[in-house]
């Protein structure tokens, strides 16, 4: 009689993609090579394994360390290591031992490695860079040794998630091509700009890095970057800027005027995204701003007016509110001369006259007689009062030129000649930073730290960023191919996607079923029903073999 106990079934679609990427990329042993070096011998569970196991976990579902091997204990992970490993000894000390080495070696140094050898294998070159950061809650209390100077700083900062109430860290993330290769772990109070100034120094060791040999090659950051000091620092590097012109500076308000004034004159340009064209109206200008010199791009956006709209209309109510509660008091004030009144009207019209952007108002003196109470004598004389009585008219055609211009922002690059479309096209590409954000962000991903050590922290930082850019270069590598197919998948939900993210393409691997049966001294392994024709493009794209799932430590 067959006995079902030498069954086990699997569902390790996920957890095999992600191995089968590591090994594509080297991720063993680029690990190995370097904890092992600062350790000084090979650790019982090699270091490229363990960060495979932490990688598999923060991609799926994120547990606390010390229950790892909890999360572990039905995964096929002899087939998938490629080594028997007992899930026992998957406990918070070892990781954390993992994590303390990835500290001393450099996490950053190890990002790069993985992002130099996965963009080689896969024929990605560097072109233009874009940069930006984001914050992340920390909920815990952190440990930090007695005299110990601590490269990251967990503490309050600006908070782009609006929790101004919790500590924080920083990530910064650069993509080229829209994929992640690039990013490092922050103080919680890292100010943009002085990260954009400071990294100008790390984007040109990473041109070196990856060998660029393109002749154009741009810094692209968003409005934090557009300080003197930046561009003239990236000036002097021999560094092309692409940036967002703050709407304070005059010149940026010159070219907004600009383009409000011949809005219906100017010509209409689509520029390509990921998903339909965004249409915009352009202006071709050129400034010197602070003694160097910027090409400009006056770019008008009618999907802003909604949103802008919005913004317009709350303001115009909050100046309307304060006005006529101002106004009311005025109104209710007796006045015993017509002069002192008409004072009052001077001041009102000083203190708020010239502050309005939408309404005006016009104000008039009312004169009312008062008697005596009683029955009046017939030599009483009555004395004259005075009242301002105020109007206030709302100007519809100045609400209107200010949300054009709200829909108007300005795009500069430090190099001269560039037309207004092409740098709107390059700084575009900073999107592609945000929707990495959006991932990382993700309940999906990480949603918290589970470690009580600063160092840890930055480890797990830099773990995650790896992560990233591993999934980021099977996004791109599945989209290049696909696109060369003229060829679609099919999606979570059974959505058809030509230009599938990296959440979809990581969520079809659900589906992925094997079964190892225990004979005698030998596992026989096998899939339980076929692989979807979507996770055998995947796999094929990216040249990842089929038998990840069912192999045995000899079919390595």
């Amino acid at each position: 009689m067959f006995d079902f106990s030498q069954i086990t079934p699997y569902h390790d679609g996920k957890l095999g993609f992600i191995v089968g990427l590591c090994e594509q990329i080297n991720v063993d042993q680029i690990f190995n090579a370097a904890l092992e070096k600062q350790s000084g011998r090979p650790a019982e569970i090699p270091y490229g394994s363990l960060a495979k196991l932490l990688l598999m976990n923060m991609a799926d579902e994120h547990h606390p360390l010390s229950r790892l091997s909890e999360y572990f204990q039905n995964a096929d992970l002899e087939s998938l290591l490629g080594h028997p490993i007992d899930v026992q000894k998957l406990n918070d000390d070892r990781f954390g031992g993992f994590l303390d080495a990835m500290y001393e070696y450099g996490g950053s140094r190890i990002l790069s490695e993985v992002s130099l050898s996965a963009f080689k294998r896969y024929g990605i070159k560097l072109t233009n860079v874009n940069f930006d950061t984001t914050s992340k809650v920390m909920w815990g209390e952190y440990k930090v040794e007695d005299g110990s100077l601590e490269s990251v700083e967990i503490t309050f900062g600006y908070s782009k998630q609006k929790r101004f109430d919790k500590k924080q860290i920083m990530f910064s993330l650069g993509t080229t091509q829209g994929v992640a290769f690039e990013g490092q772990v922050l103080s919680g109070n890292t100010s943009d700009k002085q990260f954009n100034k400071d990294n100008l120094d790390r984007a040109s060791q990473l041109r070196k890095d990856f060998g660029h040999i393109e002749e154009d090659f741009f810094y692209i950051a968003d409005s934090a970057a557009f300080t003197e000091e930046f561009l003239k620092k990236a000036k002097s590097m021999d560094i092309d800027v692409i940036t967002r012109m703050t709407d304070q500076t005059i010149e940026a308000k010159k070219v907004i005027e600009t383009v409000a004034s011949q809005l219906k004159t100017l010509p209409i340009i689509e520029i390509e995204t990921t998903t339909k064209p965004s249409v915009y109206k352009l202006l071709d200008a050129t400034c010197e701003y602070k003694g160097i010199p910027l090409s400009l791009g006056g770019c008008y956006s009618e999907a802003l007016r909604p949103s802008k709209e919005k913004t317009v209309l709350k303001q115009v109510t909050k100046e309307y509110d304060a006005l006529e509660k101002t106004l009311a008091k005025l109104e209710k004030r007796i006045f015993a001369c017509e002069d002192d009144a008409r004072l009052e009207i001077d001041k009102c019209y000083q203190e708020l006259g010239r502050k309005l952007k939408f309404h005006s108002i016009e104000q008039t003196i009312e004169t009312v007689q008062k008697r005596s109470v009683g029955r009046p004598r017939k030599d009483e004389t009555p004395v004259s009062n005075y009242l301002v009585k105020s109007s206030i008219s709302v100007h519809q055609t100045l609400i209107e030129e200010q949300i054009t211009r709200e829909c108007v922002f300005v795009v500069a690059s430090t190099k001269l000649g560039m037309s207004a479309q092409r740098i709107l096209e390059e700084y575009k590409s900073q999107s592609a930073v945000e929707r990495k954000f959006q991932f990382l962000k993700s309940p999906q991903f990480v949603n918290s730290l589970y470690v009580d050590s600063i160092h840890r922290v930055e480890a797990i930082g830099y773990l995650m960023l790896i992560l990233m850019v591993i999934l980021s270069v099977a996004e791109h590598v599945v989209r290049r191919e696909l696109k060369k197919e003229n060829a679609i998948i099919i999606g979570p939900g059974k959505v058809k996607m030509a230009k599938p993210s990296l959440i979809a393409i990581y969520r079809i691997f659900y589906s992925v079923q094997t079964a190892a049966i225990a004979m005698a001294d030998v596992t026989e392994r096998g899939f339980t029903k076929p692989l979807d024709d979507n996770i055998k493009t995947v796999l094929r794209h990216l040249e990842i073999p089929e038998n990840i799932y069912i192999r045995g430590v000899c079919d390595r």
